[in-house]
């Protein structure tokens, strides 16, 4: 182990305590109370029964929480949570890794601390150890949680371990990313990227019933077969999968300098030209890099997903499914469930772009912006602007590459209202800007998961999420009027206080 690892270790436990609490304890009881709620909502086999006949006639709901593999209270809470829990746990994962990699040397903490007697691979080491001590913490309490609400200790074992290990291969992928690029920006985007890719190929496995599916993490952690007659060697897929990850990102910054990526970062020019004269071309040049990744990435996104809905829209055309369907096409229907999960994707982009202005201010970059002849407002605005309308081109790319560029864009009210609630925090609340913001998109997407299993009813569905709400008529309406409302209580506080 690299010297002053064990220093680090404790540096980053101490400055991410509360998020790293939260995080776990977030997931053990997401998932112990689904189980229960799932337990409450189908106290009957029969009950059990039909809904897995349901889920296995549902292309839709295959795709993204796969197959109920057994019609017991523990299978259903299997099926209903492990995908959805993976991919929570594994955004966590890849963004700490990130935070505590790439993000150090960007800010130029790296290279304070590489002054001192700190190994080269100390920071990257402290950090996978953190992160996979996080995942293991979930898994041991999801377990434990399950078993004290009466499901086989078995398969709670399964269940927790797969969440786990999910999280801890993700935290492989942010290790891995996190070598390649000089942002973190750049970094982030191709993680979550790759992990987008490996959510596809899973569900388009699971609905083809193809071997793809055993291309993906997202697969493996569904065919564990939690409280199904378990499968315990998909574990090694993933202890494989995350040992290489480890290796190679390992391999790759003794490969580089410090502060570098692999992926050689374009030299700009020496004089700096017209467009880069206000604070809003300022602005994007901070935000092009992600703004460009996401949109290619969603581009491609959208083209492998419209490209999977044209080979298999006959799987679709099923009785049991057209009876799920209000009207028209069924495959267009299918899609839509899909984009109601990618829109809250997208939201995450949206709400990383606005905090950005409390990024620059803590990193002391705005105050020497502001220290010429550019007002407060005016560089918000800067920052505003290309939050939303790089929002609005990630979405836009999603649909153009699946070719259903409107159905995308509707959702553009519901991630443009979370941008206006990063606004006003930053503006009143500057302190607690970035974890209430987040908060506030996980309990979102909290409740709207609720909703799914019927534990909250869509009538409060669409006062308490955003998402829903562009679905009713005049939702959209009222969205983009609080984005505005927002935005503009943001920038009256932005002016009103100390920067800093």
């Amino acid at each position: 182990m690299s010297a002053g690892t064990g220093t680090l270790i404790r540096f980053i436990v101490r400055r991410d305590r509360f998020a790293l609490a939260a995080w776990v304890v977030f997931m053990a009881l997401l998932a112990v109370g689904l189980a229960s709620g799932g337990n409450a909502a189908y106290p009957t086999e029969a009950d059990r029964i039909a809904v897995a006949g349901s889920i296995a006639a549902n292309p839709a709901l295959l795709m993204l929480r796969g197959p109920v593999f057994a019609p017991t209270p523990g299978g259903l809470a299997a099926q209903g949570f492990l995908s959805s829990g993976m991919l929570l746990s594994g955004i966590v994962s890849l963004l700490l890794l990130i935070r505590h990699t790439r993000v150090e040397e960007q800010t130029g903490r790296r290279e304070l601390l590489g002054s001192t007697v700190v190994g080269r691979q100390a920071p990257l080491t402290a950090a996978l150890v953190v992160v996979v001590a996080g995942n293991l913490a979930v898994a041991v309490l999801a377990a434990a949680g399950l078993i004290a609400i009466g499901l086989p200790v078995t398969g709670s074992a399964a269940f927790g371990l797969a969440l786990g290990a999910g999280g801890i291969v993700f935290a492989g992928v942010g290790a891995v990313a996190a070598q390649l690029t000089e942002s973190s920006g750049g970094a982030g985007t191709i993680a979550v990227l790759v992990l987008a890719v490996f959510f596809v190929v899973a569900g388009i496995g699971e609905v083809t019933r193809s071997a793809l599916v055993w291309l993906s993490p997202f697969g493996w952690v569904r065919h564990t077969r939690s409280f199904a007659g378990e499968q315990w060697w998909v574990l090694g897929l993933f202890a494989l999968l995350a040992t290489v990850l480890v290796a190679a990102a390992f391999t790759l910054s003794a490969r580089r300098d410090i502060g570098a990526g692999l992926l050689p970062a374009r030299r700009g020019p020496v004089v700096g030209g017209r467009f880069l004269r206000s604070g809003f071309s300022l602005a994007w040049r901070v935000h092009r890099g992600s703004v460009l990744g996401w949109t290619v990435a969603f581009t491609l996104l959208g083209t492998i997903l419209g490209t999977a809905l044209s080979s298999i829209g006959s799987l679709f055309d099923t009785p049991a499914y057209r009876a799920l369907v209000p009207s028209g096409d069924v495959a267009d229907f299918f899609f839509r469930l899909v984009l109601y999960v990618l829109a809250q994707v997208v939201t995450a982009f949206a709400v990383s772009s606005a905090l950005q202005m409390r990024s620059q201010e803590t990193a002391g970059l705005a105050d020497v912006l502001l220290s010429g002849p550019v007002g407060r407002v005016r560089w918000a605005v800067g920052h505003i602007v290309i939050a939303a309308s790089g929002t609005a081109l990630v979405l836009a790319g999603l649909g153009v590459g699946a070719g259903a560029p409107g159905m995308t864009l509707a959702y553009l009210p519901a991630c443009l209202t979370f941008v206006g609630v990063a606004v006003a925090l930053v503006g009143w609340a500057p302190r607690i800007a970035v974890p209430v913001t987040w908060v506030l998109l996980g309990v979102v997407i909290l409740v709207d998961f609720l909703g799914e299993f019927r534990l909250v009813d869509v009538s409060v569905l669409q006062f308490l999420s955003p998402f829903v709400a562009v679905l009713v008529g005049g939702g959209s309406v009222v969205l983009v009027g609080a984005f505005v409302g927002l935005v503009g209580v943001g920038l009256v506080g932005l002016r009103r206080r100390d920067m800093g």
